[in-house]
């Protein structure tokens, strides 16, 4: 089982905070912020990532050079930065295939889902579906793209949900892009909702979005071990050993 997770970002949300660090390695907690995307991968079963890397990209090799619950691959972007899309389609070109699906799981947010909660697909949704986005109610007064679920499909119409940075793909979908050239996935997702093949699901919990610098300072020194499972504990006793 295959995840990718977007780091190569520049982070100009965050300010100062990003002056010298990426933000998938600014800390919560003690703790840097891919590691809880990290352990929610592990939790539900993958075994092999990719993280696409651009900005301070060595510092988040560097921070990585340890963890051993699963083979994580580097997909460096130079000298350009290649957007999510063209980040996601160069990855599966230098280390997966074609027919692989997998999770795409952004860091920036701290998912806190129900207990039980799996994010893959039925036999079902796969055939329906190219791709399924994790979508939330959009909290007031946020800016998140809206968009509108209609019988399991989403469409980019103004509704009254976003997508929280969790998603199942297949690898296909994104075929028609070549590697090592910039896309942005919005304009993959808009296709495939165009197509009927962009499913959502409603995500079976909450959720923090950290990727904007006044809600990074809001909860960088919070500990969310009550909110998260109890392998949490182990899982970050062992990163912070």
């Amino acid at each position: 089982m295959k995840a990718f997770f977007p780091c190569a970002g520049f982070g100009t949300r965050m300010g100062e905070w990003t002056k010298n660090l990426p933000k998938p390695i600014l800390k919560i907690n003690n703790i840097p912020l891919i590691y809880y995307s990290l352990f929610h991968a592990k939790s539900w079963g993958i075994t092999d990532g990719i993280l696409n890397l651009h900005y301070f990209g060595e510092k988040i090799q560097e921070e990585l050079k340890g963890f051993q619950d699963f083979q994580l691959h580097f997909s460096l972007e130079t000298p350009e930065i290649l957007g999510t899309g063209g980040g996601i389609r160069t990855g599966i070109e230098n280390f997966w295939n074609k027919r692989d699906n997998f999770l795409v799981l952004n860091p920036d947010f701290i998912l806190f889902p129900e207990p039980g909660f799996n994010p893959w697909p039925t036999e079902k949704d796969k055939e329906l579906f190219d791709c399924i986005l994790y979508l939330s109610k959009i909290p007031e007064n946020a800016t998140y793209r809206r968009l509108s679920l209609e019988e399991g499909h989403v469409q980019f119409a103004p509704g009254g949900y976003f997508y929280l940075g969790l998603s199942w793909m297949k690898a296909e979908c994104l075929s028609d892009l070549e590697p090592n050239r910039p896309y942005d996935l919005a304009d993959t997702f808009r296709k495939l909702s165009a197509q009927n093949r962009l499913g959502g699901k409603i995500f079976p919990g909450t959720f923090l979005d950290l990727g904007e610098k006044q809600f990074y300072e809001k909860y960088k020194d919070t500990d969310f071990s009550d909110r998260l499972s109890n392998e949490w504990i182990e899982f970050r006793n062992r990163i912070v050993s």
